[in-house]
């Protein structure tokens, strides 16, 4: 980005009341995951809460990669949007996580934090070998 933008500034903002509001769901799924009853809504709260955070990461990138002006000079909005795909998580995973957590609240707990970890953990090596692929 060349600059800031006022509506990128208040979204950032925003993503990172959710990040760091992330510890607490956290801890409920670690207190709750012995407990029939409490882990289904832990897990729950937890997914929603991961799904928050990269609806807003995608909706970010979304918008700079929509906008000319305030990308980086050289950058064009398809290497954006190719970044901003590889980055994005499948949304139809998570709803299948969220409704799992109904039945197999365990699971669900696991898809999640494998979902975590490799956002997490995805070496930018990686992600520049399939942006070359892609393009």
């Amino acid at each position: 980005m060349r600059y800031a933008h006022v509506w990128f500034v208040r979204v950032n903002l925003l993503l990172l009341l959710v990040v760091s509001f992330l510890p607490f769901p956290t801890k409920l799924i670690a207190e709750a995951i012995e407990s029939a009853s409490a882990e289904r809504v832990a897990v729950l709260f937890y997914g929603a809460t991961l799904l928050a955070i990269s609806a807003i990461v995608s909706a970010m990138g979304r918008y700079v990669g929509a906008r000319e002006s305030i990308r980086v000079e050289g950058v064009t909005e398809s290497e954006v949007l190719t970044v901003v795909a590889l980055a994005e998580p499948s949304f139809a995973f998570y709803v299948v996580l969220l409704v799992s957590a109904i039945f197999v609240p365990q699971l669900a707990a696991f898809g999640l934090l494998a979902v975590a970890a490799v956002a997490v953990a995805l070496p930018p090596w990686l992600v520049s070998r399939r942006m070359r692929r892609v393009a």
